[in-house]
């Protein structure tokens, strides 16, 4: 056998190397796909748009049904503003409204997200003004602590 040109045989030389560079997509599909079915899959995360420090207990227990949409939320912050499904209101507002989503097939329960440092008199206004609607199912938020 006859060594050609810097050792390598004439059938090398007549089959010369071939770089085969091309982009792999299906790893990248994959990936998209992964990262679609699971953003469809998880539930949202449902959160006021007013933020409040609850306040801490150890006997706190979850409430599924205050994540529904026609739930009654009422937020009290600390400097005493006053919330109604994430929508500032005023107190004497609070009677009407909550009147009239009653009306409109809500249930029966009011929560309260009230922060640890809201005073005492403007919480006791806002069960005042629930009272006046009738409904005396009256739910308070609370962070659970472990021990």
């Amino acid at each position: 056998m006859k060594r050609g040109y810097h050792g390598w045989t004439k059938t090398a030389l007549r089959w010369p190397n071939r770089i085969h560079s091309r982009v792999d997509a299906y790893p990248l599909v994959g990936f998209a796909f992964m990262f679609l079915v699971i953003l469809m899959t998880s539930t949202p995360t449902v959160s006021p748009s007013w933020s409040v420090d609850l306040p801490r207990t150890l006997y706190a227990r979850p409430i599924p049904r205050a994540v529904r949409e026609d739930a009654q939320i009422v937020g009290v912050s600390r400097d005493g503003q006053l919330y109604y499904r994430n929508q500032r209101v005023r107190i004497g507002d609070l009677p009407d409204q909550i009147r009239e989503s009653i009306r409109n097939g809500a249930d029966r329960k009011i929560y309260v997200r009230a922060d640890t440092r809201a005073r005492y008199g403007d919480i006791e206004r806002v069960l005042d003004e629930i009272r006046k609607t009738g409904v005396q199912n009256v739910c308070f938020f609370a962070e659970r602590v472990s021990p």
